[in-house]
């Protein structure tokens, strides 16, 4: 396709500009930063059309989904603002999917996209950061991999976006923008062969000898995405964008919205119910977050400006862009305190920031744990005494596995490169910065945190509410 691809220069390339009039492929779309991305784009830019693989889930067909998805708040914004909503969802095309075979999507629907997709963002992955080898490597490489296969042919593709993420090479204390093909085994090819001749136990064993000093199977498999990429498809106008922790909603659409209870969210539930937690991380560690709005406003930049011309690289090199930064980062140390500022009261403000207890003590750790599972017990056994279910330990479990996949993390500093993103937003005129904000060093958290805890609690009222209206069905 190298003949067919049209790139633009610099004068005639802004965001706005690039997007007008695009017809863009999501994967990925129904995850927490492909709703925002969605939303961003329909709300924000003129694009022709959007084109969503989607796969049936639960016996609830990829059309279904869609509508469900656009009930949701987050597209309140477009519903109030727009003089004819319906015109705007109606953009978005949902191609019926299934990863599992080798054509993964249907004869009639892959000339569509190879006729008409001019940008690609492969947001789609598994964030199971303890999911076996196998399943890892299926979901976050071969999937891709059949992805991009399908990416070579289009015609009209200007920039593809693949998601990975900051923690791809964190086995090395710098993370720099580049891609590192030092996999195990001779590849992930040879991997996914070896694998495919294995009994589950024999997996198990040999999971280690494949991970090596990379903390999980997540960071792993994006690893060898990155890697599949590098080898395979340098030849397409692709980057890699890779996000750290991704947190909710700093402005857009609805500040601190969140629609999942992982990572960080999912471990402030023990302080939204008026409890004290304890986690373990390293105090003066830097945490590396973002919020969901301003990682999806850095994607977009980094579409726009992997067309130009000027990024025609002649050594073949995939351009990485790390999203973070080393200037102005949360200490995990602080979240206690930064949290507390969505506290109703001034009193929560101020006990508030005691609320999460962060230390490197096991020996502190465990005596919390003690005393967490002791409080849930009999909190459970009041439960049943008044004929109600169990749900104090259920919850506290889920918090404690969280925290187990986020402790390397949280244990664990790095230093960032980032002067390939640092030039994408030092391009940007003002206008484009405007429209799409994503500036950490010039993010203020205090203000963040404000909308922070009361987006959790927003979340869970939701969830609450759809539980309701299944019992009532």
């Amino acid at each position: 396709m190298g003949d067919s691809i049209v790139r633009s220069s610099r004068d005639d390339l802004s965001a706005m500009n690039f997007y007008k009039d695009s017809v863009v492929l999501i994967t990925g779309g129904t995850g927490f930063i492909g709703k925002v991305l969605i939303e961003k784009i329909l709300r924000c830019f003129e694009v022709k059309k959007i084109y969503l693989l989607l796969r049936e889930k639960r016996n609830v067909k990829a059309k279904d989904r869609l509508k469900e998805i656009f009930q949701e708040p987050i597209f309140n914004v477009i519903r109030s603002n727009h003089s004819n909503p319906a015109s705007v969802f109606s953009k978005v095309n949902v191609i019926d999917t299934n990863f599992q075979n080798d054509q993964i999507i249907s004869a009639h629907d892959r000339e569509l996209l190879l006729s008409e997709v001019t940008v690609v963002f492969n947001v789609m992955a598994s964030v199971k950061f303890n999911e076996n080898i196998e399943s890892a490597l299926d979901t976050n490489v071969v999937c891709s991999r059949k992805l991009f296969d399908i990416v070579c042919q289009m015609l009209r593709v200007r920039s593809i976006v693949h998601v990975s993420t900051f923690y791809s090479n964190c086995d090395r204390s710098r993370i720099e923008e580049q891609v590192f093909d030092d996999i195990p085994f001779g590849g992930y090819s040879n991997l996914l062969s070896i694998l495919s001749h294995l009994k589950e136990s024999e997996k198990e064993q040999l999971t280690p000898m494949i991970l090596g000093t990379m903390p999980n199977s997540y960071t792993f498999s994006k690893k060898c995405a990155e890697a599949m990429i590098q080898q395979q498809y340098a030849h397409l106008p692709i980057s890699i964008f890779r996000p750290p922790v991704v947190t909710s909603a700093y402005q857009e659409p609805i500040p601190g919205w969140v629609d999942n209870f992982n990572g960080i969210s999912g471990m402030c539930l023990p302080m939204i119910q008026g409890k004290f937690y304890c986690c373990m991380a390293e105090r003066k560690i830097p945490s590396h977050t973002v919020p969901v709005d301003y990682c999806v406003a850095a994607m977009l930049a980094v579409g726009a400006e992997n067309a130009r011309t000027d990024n025609v690289a002649t050594d073949k090199r995939v351009p990485v862009y790390n999203y973070a930064t080393d200037a102005n980062n949360i200490r995990w140390g602080d979240f206690g305190k930064w949290i507390s500022q969505g506290c109703d009261t001034r009193l929560g403000r101020l006990f508030g920031r005691f609320a999460i207890v962060v230390t490197s003590s096991r020996f502190l750790r465990q005596m919390f744990v003690w005393w967490f599972v002791l409080q849930a017990v009999a909190a459970d056994l009041l439960l049943v005494v008044v004929g109600k279910k169990r749900q104090n330990l259920l919850t506290l479990n889920r918090v404690f596995a969280l925290e187990d996949a986020a402790r390397y993390f949280a244990m664990h500093g790095w230093t960032v490169e980032n002067d390939n993103m640092r030039r994408v937003l030092n391009r940007m005129s003002d206008e484009e910065r405007a429209l799409l904000p994503f500036d950490i060093d010039q993010l203020d958290w205090e203000d963040y945190f404000r909308n922070f805890l009361p987006g959790i609690k927003a979340a869970l009222a939701r969830c609450y509410q759809r539980r309701q209206s299944r019992k009532a069905a």
